[in-house]
């Protein structure tokens, strides 16, 4: 069975995966809970540290990895790389910042952290595990709503061709 086939076939009943809380307000997880209503979820209230958690077991049964949560300098990089050696077959959104291009109000490990990220995801990007790393700018009904976050990753999961960024930030106005 060709690779192609293999994954159409593996990816076509989504089992997925999502770093943060889905009933805090406007996080990616309550967009990523309206578009995926059986949405694996973990976080630290119900029980999952990432700086200590084996997630091995959630990453054999899940197809789609939305890597979503900031916890500290590297954690989203390294959970990328678990997932990575982990999955049979998959797809992996890594959630950055536009702020690691623009420095603004964020410290140096946090934009460090988000550079490594997204060049992790790029680099491991292959036949096996799908990568999109996602640059996102503010979050919220005001911005860029969790929900329209959750779209594109339904969408861009359903494309024949890989999307390996994206870059979505609301409009600035000029005065």
């Amino acid at each position: 069975m060709s690779i192609d086939l293999l994954r159409k076939r593996y990816m076509s009943q989504p089992k997925v995966l999502c770093t943060g809380n889905p009933n805090k307000y406007n996080t990616i997880a309550s967009g990523v809970k309206e578009i995926y209503p059986n949405t694996t979820f973990i976080h630290l209230s119900n029980g999952y540290d990432f700086t200590t958690a084996n997630l091995d077991d959630l990453f054999k049964t899940h197809n789609i990895f939305i890597n979503a949560s900031y916890v500290a300098p590297g954690i989203q990089e390294k959970l990328l790389d678990q997932y990575a050696v982990t999955a049979k077959l998959g797809h992996v959104f890594s959630i950055g910042s536009v702020h690691e291009y623009d420095g603004n109000g964020k410290n140096p490990d946090y934009i460090k952290s988000k550079q490594d990220l997204h060049a992790v995801s790029l680099a491991i990007n292959n036949f096996r595990i799908n990568t999109t790393y996602m640059v996102l700018g503010s979050i919220g009904k005001e911005y860029i709503a969790p929900l329209q976050i959750a779209q594109i990753i339904k969408w861009v999961t359903e494309q024949k061709f890989k999307v390996p960024v994206i870059s979505m930030d609301q409009e600035k106005q000029a005065w």
